[in-house]
């Protein structure tokens, strides 16, 4: 397989409406970027900011179009710390008000798991999300700040239009834990009892469960080092509403940890989309190319790679 980063989100809007979320700046700076400066025809799509990874300056933010058609695709290339990388950007009219948008992002490094620089998957599945959002009204705020420090532990918050019940299912549920971060779940939902997501690192020891307001667990990343870190995720209600906050605790305040910080961040994303979207909600999938790797992903993306590939595989 090519080194291409390929995936795919159905969204709920006609092309031509999917097309002017992509390529108008006011809206970009909604769901996408900080500060844009897009003239198609003109063969500029330019984007930097400190929600584009490496928080690049106006300079470096220049992302020549190499091809377009109006509502139907849009390429242009993006130099990335690994070097020169294209995105293209197609979208495929599926029913009257629904378009299939197909991502290919090549030259990404695909499959380098945990390593953000050379594997912008996080970036896409982040920012897919907050384009369906953005078409279907709702808040699309779920970005990644990259001009600060992603060293030693890291919080992120996010508030969901769900009550904390709704939020706290969410989060132990095994049938609703392979829609956004297992690939086979299974959970002994008391303290002292486990979660595993089918990563093939062993069931992580659940240290904390308060139903819908907290749940705490033990978190090795690659089940090899040894070194045991806490992920918390602490709910709190109000007026129907939850405010999600995530912490993953125990590092060292010089632990670099630019390869999973955006990763959590976009779980969280789809924690809220889950909670509030309900049944009707299926991650953006990535086409998966390296077996030994779909065991990383939620079930809900193994279990529709054949629809993807019906549509988008060139």
């Amino acid at each position: 397989m090519d080194n291409v980063l390929r995936m795919q989100i159905k969204l709920d809007a006609a092309p031509a409406r999917v097309y002017d979320a992509l390529t108008d700046d006011a809206a970009l700076a909604t769901w996408f970027t900080e500060f844009s400066a897009v003239d198609v025809a003109g063969g500029a799509y330019d984007f930097w900011g400190r929600f584009t990874p490496g928080a690049p300056t106006r300079e470096q933010g220049k992302h020549p179009v190499s091809d377009y058609r109006a509502g139907h695709l849009l390429s242009y290339d993006w130099t990335l710390p690994n070097g020169s990388t294209n995105v293209r950007l197609m979208l495929r009219e599926r029913a009257p008000d629904v378009t299939m948008l197909t991502l290919h992002h090549a030259n990404a490094e695909v499959g380098q798991h945990h390593t953000y620089a050379l594997a912008p998957e996080d970036f896409w599945f982040l920012s897919l999300e907050n384009l369906r959002r953005y078409l279907d009204g709702k808040p699309s705020d779920a970005r990644v700040d990259f001009s600060q420090s992603m060293k030693g532990d890291i919080t992120h918050v996010i508030d969901i239009d769900a009550d904390a019940g709704t939020v706290f299912d969410v989060l132990l549920s095994p049938k609703q834990l392979e829609r956004w971060i297992a690939s086979q779940a299974a959970v002994e939902p008391h303290i002292g009892g486990s979660i595993d997501l089918g990563w093939g690192v062993g069931p992580i020891k659940i240290l904390d469960l308060q139903p819908n307001q907290k749940l705490a667990y033990e978190w090795n990343e690659d089940g090899t080092t040894g070194q045991m870190t806490t992920v918390t995720w602490t709910l709190e209600e109000g007026n129907g509403r939850t405010r999600l906050t995530f912490t993953h605790s125990g590092f060292d305040d010089d632990t670099d940890n630019s390869g999973i910080y955006p990763g959590w961040r976009n779980f969280q994303s789809w924690v809220r989309s889950v909670a509030e979207y309900g049944d009707n909600w299926q991650p953006a999938i990535k086409l998966l190319t390296n077996p030994d790797h779909a065991a990383w992903y939620p079930k809900a993306i193994n279990d529709a790679q054949a629809l993807f590939a019906d549509e988008a595989v060139e």
